[in-house]
Order: structure tokens, then C-alpha cells, then sequence
């Protein structure tokens, strides 16, 4: 397969395991590719992709650079473009923190996911609903303190935004396209939360991208 000539990321037409990665390159202002893959191609590409090498675990999303890297596993290219352009603290104290969070961000992600994504469909709506009023609370909680801890800045770590802060951004926005009804009642029933959600949507290059992107 040809290499790519910019930064390309390819992965399904949704908000979802991508959803930092390219957060990151939007509000770094990259050009780069987006390639939609829509599910009925999946398998054909898969065996073109993983026949060319760049799928070693059979996973979406894929990242490729002209430079001839080749990135596959969610958290890793993540990581990977946030040290690449700047959204990993501004030391190395601040990157071992903004890295902490972030790990903070996949367990609340990982009880998300659980429940909708892994849970009988018969189970759903009562795993939704300790989801909404019991852990997620909690979970919440735990980042308030976090970002009074760091002076109320908006952001977790330090004063600029960092993966910590969009990875939480993205885990809350797959709560509320889950869950459209949670919205209103988490923000309201957490301002900090509602403030620190809408610090980062304002954020012009990603208030763009929200605007052309449909959140699904």
C-alpha cells in the first residue's frame, strides 16, 4: 500500500478510541487525513492492512506519518502526538503528572466502556444507572479535586491543555452520546465539571472541528 504524504489517521466514522489522537492534531492546528472506514469495508481492509504489516493486533485506530512510522493501539499514538507536539506538560515532572492523569482518564474509561459496550442488553439500563448515580459521581469527584488542586487553572496539569484534559474531555463526551439524558444533570449537579468541559470545547480549532464533526 502507498505511504501517506501527512499525518493520516484511519478508524471508524465515530467518536471513539481516535477521539484524543485527533484532538490533539486539531487543536495543534496538523494538517492531516482522516480515513473513515465504514463497517461493511472493515474486513476487506483489515486483510489489505494487516497483509501490508500496519495491523499487528488486527486493531483499529492506525496512525501513519511520512516519516514511514506506523502506530497502531489507541493510548500509544495518543502519547505519542501529545510528546510530538507539546500537550504533555512543560517538564518532565509535569509529563510523569499529565501521564498519571491520563491513566486516571482509561480506568473511568474502562467503567464506561463496561457498561456500554460489554454489558447484556438486558443489563444495560441498570448498569447505565449505577454508571450515572454511583460511580461516575465518584469518579467526577476525584478530577474536582484534582483540578482545585492545580489552582483552578482548566486543565489538570499545569496551565495548558494537556492528554490528561482531552482524554478526560473525550470519556465524558461518549457518556453523554450513550447517554444523552446525563448531560444536563452531570454538568448541573458538577459545575467545575461543566466549566472544564466547555474551557476545552471553546478552544477555537477544536469548536471548528466540533462544529463540522457530528458526535455519534
Amino acid at each position: 500500500m502507498a505511504s501517506v504524504t501527512k499525518p493520516t489517521i484511519t478508524y471508524f466514522p465515530i467518536a471513539g478510541r481516535a477521539e484524543v489522537s485527533r484532538l490533539i492534531l486539531e487543536d495543534a492546528g496538523v494538517d492531516y487525513d482522516f480515513v473513515a472506514v465504514p463497517y461493511p469495508q472493515w474486513a476487506d481492509l483489515k486483510a489489505k492492512l494487516s497483509a501490508a504489516g500496519k495491523l499487528p493486533f488486527g486493531q483499529l485506530p492506525l496512525y501513519e506519518d511520512p516519516s514511514g512510522l506506523v502506530l497502531v493501539q489507541s493510548n500509544t499514538i495518543a502519547r505519542h502526538l501529545a510528546k510530538k507536539h507539546g500537550y504533555l506538560g512543560a517538564s518532565d515532572d509535569e509529563a510523569a503528572l499529565v501521564d498519571q492523569m491520563f491513566e486516571g482518564v482509561v480506568d473511568m474509561l474502562n467503567l464506561i466502556a463496561k457498561v456500554f459496550w460489554y454489558t447484556p442488553a438486558d443489563q444495560v439500563a441498570d448498569e447505565k444507572q449505577k454508571l450515572l448515580t454511583e460511580s461516575l459521581p465518584v469518579q467526577l469527584n476525584l478530577f474536582i479535586k484534582l483540578l482545585e488542586k492545580n489552582g483552578n487553572t482548566g486543565f489538570l496539569v499545569g496551565d495548558k491543555l494537556s492528554l490528561a484534559d482531552l482524554g478526560l474531555w473525550v470519556a465524558l463526551q461518549l457518556v453523554f452520546i450513550k447517554a444523552p439524558e446525563s448531560r444536563d444533570s452531570l454538568t448541573e449537579a458538577f459545575p467545575p465539571v461543566a466549566a472544564f468541559l466547555d474551557n476545552i470545547a471553546q478552544r477555537p480549532r477544536i469548536l471548528a472541528y466540533l462544529t463540522r464533526e457530528v458526535y455519534h
